[in-house]
């Protein structure tokens, strides 16, 4: 069964994906940012690839997030964004 949560549909997670992800999550937790930007633009990469990321997506992503940022967090988010663009 999907439900609606915070604008996304998102369906029940099994518990072997909730393991998957906190294992992801320890992994990313041990990087640094420039770590992580550079496995962000891989992944973007990858997905774009593989046609799941378009600009479309990026901007309904930009546009859910964006009202629940901070000014200073909004200056990194419009970098950020400015950079998967253009990737």
């Amino acid at each position: 069964m999907k439900k609606k949560n915070g604008g996304f549909y998102s369906r029940e997670t099994t518990e072997r994906e909730q393991e998957e992800l906190r294992e992801k999550v320890g992994e990313y937790a041990s990087m640094s940012s420039d770590e992580l930007l550079d496995e962000l633009f891989a992944q973007a990469a990858a997905a774009r690839r593989r046609g799941e990321l378009d600009d479309k997506k990026l901007n309904e992503f930009y546009n859910g997030v964006y009202g629940m940022l901070n000014a200073a967090q909004r200056r990194k988010l419009d970098i950020l964004m400015q950079a998967l663009r253009s990737h």
